[in-house]
């Protein structure tokens, strides 16, 4: 048994990124480098480990080191969860200027923290009409038959619905 999650998410992105962001988010999709700086998640904090385990600092809490990683980057065959692994930035011209953004991931539970992150980020640039929900792509347990929880984009937020 594993922890693995089916992730998919389909969302039209407005044309109002920057430069900047759109490297940032290539990479958080695995579509480019690394940025020199992250401003769409600013911190991976990560219990730095040693011989004997976690290590701690000189007040003898656990140390902790900045470890960025792009968090919906894998690509090729999906880990448990069968098909693909997939993410994709399209630009978008009709029926107005944008951004296409899909991604299917397999996701561990302590992927969700950071993955929360950059939905909120992908929300506050969502070209959809906060006044009403919409379906933009689902969570399932991999064991599931079924849909575990659907994701929505409902009053500005991309929630988790189920």
């Amino acid at each position: 048994m594993a922890d693995a999650y089916d992730f998919l998410l389909t969302l039209d992105l407005r044309d109002d990124l920057s430069e900047d962001e759109v490297a940032e988010l290539r990479w958080h999709l695995g579509l480019g480098p690394q940025p020199e700086r992250l401003g769409i998640i600013t911190e991976f904090p990560e219990i730095v480990l040693d011989d004997a385990g976690p290590a701690l600092d000189d007040k003898g809490e656990f140390k902790l080191e900045d470890a960025p990683y792009p968090v919906l980057a894998q690509q090729g065959p999906a880990w448990r969860i069968g098909g693909a692994a997939v993410s994709e930035l399209a630009r978008r011209e009709d029926p107005r200027p944008g951004w296409a953004l899909t991604t299917r991931q397999a996701l561990h539970p302590d992927d969700f923290d950071y993955v929360d992150q950059l939905l909120g980020w992908l929300a506050t640039h969502a070209d959809y009409d906060s006044g009403y929900a919409r379906y933009v792509g689902y969570e399932r347990f991999y064991e599931d038959a079924g849909i575990t929880k659907l994701l929505m984009f409902k009053d500005g937020e991309i929630v988790r619905e189920g």
